[in-house]
């Protein structure tokens, strides 16, 4: 599937498949999302923060925050369960801070932000994961619906 072909995958249950968003996201450039089955499925993605055009010396004078974002959420008929943990690396793919946040399983659609500053010198990656499944075991795609996830680093001027 082209549209997992930046992601390290698990396909649990039925797998990830990609669908029209049942409710519109405010904003969203895309109007589809990933649906996860009836197991865990997982997607991550690792940035590398200087591919991206930030040097570690920008980086080390604290004046970068890394924004992440990631929209879920269930069908109607459904529950979901839902986890994203996000990690910034060090070169050795050390741990230097993370933020994770797994809810309880809802039937609506919300967004989570979390924004890193003042972090560890030495960031080099941002690793960036999500975690969905449906809460009734049904087969099919009946999971966490995600889309609109983002990581943006952008500078702090003051």
């Amino acid at each position: 599937m082209d549209s997992l072909q930046n992601w390290t995958v698990q396909h649990g249950g039925d797998g990830w498949v990609v669908e029209v968003n049942l409710s519109p996201v405010p904003g969203a450039s895309s109007q589809t999302c990933f649906v996860s089955s009836y197991s865990w499925c997982n997607k991550k993605q690792v940035l590398d923060v200087e591919e991206e055009g930030l040097w570690p010396e920008l980086l080390d004078r604290g004046r970068i925050e890394i924004c992440v974002s990631d929209w879920w959420g269930a069908r109607d008929d459904c529950g979901c369960e839902y986890g994203l943990p996000v990690q910034l690396l060090d070169a050795r793919q050390n741990v230097l801070d993370e933020f994770s946040v797994s809810p309880d399983p809802i039937h609506v659609c919300f967004q989570v932000t979390h924004v890193f500053s003042n972090f560890r010198m030495g960031v080099c990656f941002v690793s960036f994961e999500h975690w969905g499944q449906d809460a009734q075991s049904w087969a099919g795609h009946y999971g966490a619906r995600v889309t609109n996830s983002s990581i943006v680093l952008r500078a702090q001027l003051s």
